[in-house]
């Protein structure tokens, strides 16, 4: 593998990496949303009513949650349909061996997303701001499950050596070394991916990024930009560090495309997105403003290293992956026409996504 990912493979097995990478980002920039945004309230709560009442993005993460998961299991459905065609033997394997263990994410899911709703109705605002915590906490750790099974899954679907072990004792549970590292890797991505995304909703709902705020407005000592700030740079030093344990849990040969060409000008980028991300953001902490230009430039550091984290992501399942045996199923399933239909129902999704924030944001 001498050729930089994706490149090198059959057209049709690239033309279906692109696709799924693609719209994982997409995923990946709600979900991270998501996650990150139930972990944050979920500490939140524990600063009780008065400094929640100061925090302007608990407040805006409460408003935007259930929709943002909306958004997050529509941009789902395509990743998931690719990763079918890509992987099949593969991903339906680990799926089968983990079974109902597997297909409890879809209950879990299911009620995450009405806690989110329950924690913005006028039920739970007349109660004592106590049973704010749990439910909080419940929808967090509803949607960490999730986020732990996926990875579970995943990493089961590239071990095949340790398929027959698994069934023959009817566990349904996998655990290896890599799994809290890479789960954590993608945790800690989630809150510098959330930092960026409620720096562009703090900006445009109106909140002063770009001065010093006033003291009625910090939270216990830290301003508005100021704990962004922070949220950030400690996703981004989680990110690394997990990066690193997660690595060292890895084949030697594996690392060794990892830092090659193969996928090695991915993983530079991703450095240096994220680098320039925590330059950003230790500015911010010095100066306490965010204002327009450096949004935009940590905006391009996080699209960078969200991009090419996705990429190496991907490199690293094909190098444990057969992919010369899938190459003729992949140029089967290029020969059937739903590409149209896929292509029509993506573009009118997201106008009528558009559509709905769009009112919302003239109602509000």
């Amino acid at each position: 593998m001498t050729t930089v990912f994706p490149l090198g493979f059959p057209p049709a097995t690239t033309f279906y990496l692109v696709l799924m990478m693609g719209t994982l980002v997409l995923h990946m920039v709600f979900m991270h949303y998501v996650l990150a945004g139930t972990a944050y309230l979920a500490c939140g709560r524990f600063m009780g009513p008065k400094r929640c009442a100061v925090c302007g993005w608990q407040a805006i993460l409460i408003d935007w949650l259930p929709f943002a998961t909306g958004l997050a299991i529509t941009a789902g459905v395509a990743p998931l349909l690719f990763v079918q065609i890509l992987y099949q033997r593969a991903f339906y394997s680990s799926n089968l061996l983990l079974s109902h263990r597997w297909i409890a994410i879809l209950p879990v899911l299911i009620v995450c997303f009405y806690l989110l709703y329950l924690q913005k109705s006028a039920w739970i605002t007349r109660r004592a701001w106590f049973w704010r915590i749990p439910v909080a906490a419940a929808a967090f750790a509803g949607f960490a499950f999730i986020a732990y099974s996926w990875t579970e899954n995943h990493l089961l679907s590239l071990d095949e050596e340790v398929w027959p072990e698994l069934y023959a004792a009817g566990s349904l549970h996998y655990t290896t070394a890599g799994l809290l590292p890479r789960l954590g890797v993608w945790f800690f991505a989630a809150f510098v991916t959330l930092a960026v995304e409620l720096a562009w909703q703090g900006r445009l709902l109106g909140m002063e990024l770009v001065q010093p705020p006033p003291g009625s407005t910090t939270v216990m000592g830290l301003s508005a930009v100021r704990r962004l700030a922070l949220t950030a740079s400690s996703g981004g030093l989680g990110v690394i560090g997990c990066g690193v344990a997660y690595a060292s849990t890895l084949p030697a040969d594996t690392r060794g495309l990892l830092g090659g060409p193969f996928a090695g000008p991915w993983l530079w980028v991703a450095v240096l997105g994220l680098g320039l991300q925590l330059a950003c953001w230790g500015w911010v902490a010095v100066r306490d403003r965010l204002p327009l230009p450096l949004l935009l430039v940590m905006t391009a550091g996080w699209l960078l290293s969200l991009i090419a984290g996705v990429v190496v992501r991907e490199a690293l399942r094909v190098i444990s992956v057969d992919m010369p045996t899938l190459a003729a199923a992949h140029e089967e399933a290029a020969t059937i026409g739903g590409l149209p239909a896929f292509l029509l129902f993506a573009a009118a999704n997201a106008v009528a996504i558009g559509w709905c924030i769009r009112t919302a944001a003239k109602a509000t």
